[in-house]
């Protein structure tokens, strides 16, 4: 009680008054919820059709801020027949102009001009097809023998490339060869390495070329083998061992990766596991400036500094000899993610975006990068998205700009949403009831997670006070989000729910610790009162569309009820109970109500399966979207549009659930 007291402590004896006499009306009321009448019923079945999802970026490669290409796929909705694609724009992102690739999942793409380029079609430890272009992206043709390319392959003009081949599932990789090109890509030739099975290769010439790899005396996964990078200055003809690293077992040696950006200036991640948890860990990085002639630690394993967390990297890429970047992927354990990038050669990193997001392919460009970025398997997952980042650390989501974290209703056909951007969030507007979005303005606080707008200019903002957020920030704008300002106080506990409505009227849900405490506000708030409570029972989704009418769905493993309250929440009474929900599954998460009386709610967790009203709840349509994947966030407005935010995208419907289309 005492978090309630200090909520409370704010207001006046009258305030004082009024929060007695909710209690009271809410305790009075908790014995009679369940024995009130359905006033809901299920009516039938809503067909509804799914467009087909959209592309899902899988690879980049940019040749200017403006000027880049992507490839992605596409699946059929419940099915496995996955179809790629290869995209081009001339805007920095924000538009494509898509090629089909034909059947699989495009997973490495190189531009070498606006005309040549190649694409690897083939899901990695598989073999894959080789296409190649030479007008640009219009037309395609396969090229090579099929390969499983351990490391992608690497062109250094239209005829002459470089990769690393092997056999999928090869440990340790006895079987990896250096391959080289002098046609196109139409044949491959083997490239003698001294011995060493390369991991990684960097050709910076058709002459001048490094390699990092492995020699094993013996095969099997507990093999001890010798690592070591090489040198060539013949194409491979001949070659040199720059370093030695010791002995290591490969199946646990970690990523074992080098960059060069000149012949005597090159970077390289050392093989280690020692010490590394399911979590990740951060290997030593080492550099040359004499062309491999001698080495120097940069970053010893796992000291990368204080503010630098456990993850597992990827390759290091540097843009040149002061700027690079490297990805880190969450582990198994408690591992972090995100982006490092330094500005002094690899002395020092920062690290952007550890819990939330998650790299894929990142493409440096000088002190700037575009990367392809998807939620932290952590906090659910979800589709990517092409990002671009800075290294001063400002990231903005640039295609597709919807959001992917929130969206909520605000006026007229205005829609607001918190975007993928992160390292500040940002918000997102879309003036269309959601078919188009904009960047407004990055958002305050640590890790924003609640947003309402009561009108067009005026809207609130939940931020949290701590990682993981055991309470809230509360921040108020007036001009549509450009500009935003601390107002109230720290709303304790877990804030389940944050609603404004016209003239500073506002609802806060609290559940972690007071089970479901409904706080009220009449000064935008600045000041808070506690008014009733929740149903008893577990309270998975709420919604207040207006300030007295409001809506629980309230159950656990096998059984869901929907509540609604037309006080408040003084009372509340059963509007539809849920007989046919899976034992095992707990009711849904999302779920949203307008004034109008259009309705949409998540039947239960990790579905796409929802139950749908146009009539404030009284009839019901089941309606099945499965094939779009769990949503995260749930609007509707205009009594006909909705929108529901899931793994694979945003779907939008305009005609009160019958068709459904991805935007944008």
């Amino acid at each position: 009680m005492a978090r309630h007291r200090s909520l409370a402590a704010k207001v006046g004896a009258a305030a004082v008054t009024l929060l007695a006499a909710a209690l009271a009306a809410a305790c009075g009321q908790a014995q009679g919820n369940g024995a009130a009448p359905v006033s809901g019923r299920i009516a039938g079945r809503l067909p509804a059709r799914l467009a087909a999802a959209p592309w899902r970026p899988t690879a980049i490669d940019f040749l200017s801020p403006r000027e880049g290409y992507m490839v992605g796929e596409r699946c059929r909705p419940g099915q496995a027949d996955c179809q790629g694609a290869f995209g081009a724009t001339g805007d920095g992102g924000r538009t494509f102009a898509w090629t089909a690739l034909g059947p699989g999942e495009p997973s490495w793409l190189q531009m070498l001009d606006p005309s040549h380029g190649w694409v690897l079609v083939g899901a990695p430890g598989q073999v894959g097809r080789l296409l190649a272009t030479s007008d640009g992206g219009r037309s395609w043709r396969a090229v090579g023998q099929g390969f499983d390319f351990v490391a992608p392959p690497h062109f250094l003009g239209p005829s002459v490339g470089v990769a690393v081949a092997g056999v999928a599932g090869a440990s340790p990789p006895g079987d990896t060869r250096l391959v080289r090109t002098e046609d196109g890509g139409r044949t491959w030739q083997t490239v003698g390495t001294s011995g060493y099975a390369p991991t990684s290769v960097d050709f910076l010439s058709p002459s001048v070329g490094y390699v990092a790899g492995w020699r094993c005396a013996a095969q099997g996964p507990s093999a001890a083998c010798e690592g070591a990078i090489l040198g060539t200055s013949d194409g491979g003809g001949s070659w040199r061992v720059l370093q030695t690293v010791g002995m290591s077992n490969v199946a646990n040696g970690g990523a074992f990766a080098l960059d060069f950006v000149t012949p005597r200036t090159g970077f390289a991640v050392l093989p280690s596991l020692d010490g590394c948890t399911m979590g990740g860990c951060l290997p030593e990085l080492e550099a040359t400036s004499d062309g491999g002639a001698t080495w120097r630690v940069l970053q010893p394993a796992y000291h990368w500094g204080p503010q630098i967390s456990a993850g597992w990297p990827g390759g290091p890429q540097f843009a040149d000899a002061n700027v690079g970047w490297l990805t880190l992927s969450p582990g198994a354990g408690p591992g972090a993610g995100g982006v490092l990038v330094t500005l002094d050669g690899g002395r020092t990193f920062r690290q952007f975006f550890a819990r939330t997001f998650v790299a894929g392919s990142l493409d440096p460009l000088g002190a700037m990068a575009y990367a392809i970025a998807g939620p932290n398997p952590a906090l659910g997952g979800g589709a990517g998205t092409l990002v671009r980042i800075t290294a001063q650390g400002r990231v903005r989501q640039i295609w597709p700009v919807a959001p992917i974290r929130g969206v909520v209703s605000g006026s007229g056909k205005t829609l607001y949403g918190v975007g993928l951007v992160y390292d500040p969030s940002a918000l997102v507007r879309s003036g269309d009831r959601g078919g188009t979005w904009s960047f407004v303005a990055d958002l305050p606080g640590t890790a924003p997670y609640l947003v309402s707008f009561a009108s067009r200019e005026r809207g609130y903002l939940v931020a949290a006070s701590t990682w993981p957020h055991p309470g809230g920030l509360l921040f108020e704008t007036g001009d549509g989000g450009r500009h935003w300002g601390r107002v109230g106080p720290v709303l304790h506990d877990d804030p389940r729910l944050v609603r404004f409505y016209r003239h500073g009227t506002g609802v806060a849900v609290l559940y972690r610790e007071t089970g479901g405490a409904i706080l009220r506000t009449a000064d935008g708030g600045r000041t808070w009162v506690r008014y009733a409570g929740l149903p008893d029972g577990y309270t998975w989704a709420l919604d207040f569309p207006t300030r007295d009418r409001g809506y629980a769905y309230v159950g656990g493993p096998g059984q869901a009820v929907l509540y609604e309250t037309a006080d408040g929440g003084r009372r509340w009474h059963v509007l539809l109970r849920e007989k046919h929900v899976p034992a095992r599954a707990w009711p849904g998460s999302a779920m949203a109500f307008d004034a109008g009386g259009l309705g949409i709610v998540q039947r239960y967790a990790d579905s796409g399966k929802y139950l749908l009203t146009r009539d404030g709840g009284r009839t019901w349509r089941t309606l099945d979207l499965t094939a779009a994947g769990a949503p995260a966030a749930i609007a509707v407005q205009g009594g006909a549009t909705a929108l529901i935010q899931t793994t694979t995208g945003l779907l939008r419907t305009q005609d009160g659930g019958r068709s459904w289309l991805y935007v944008p």
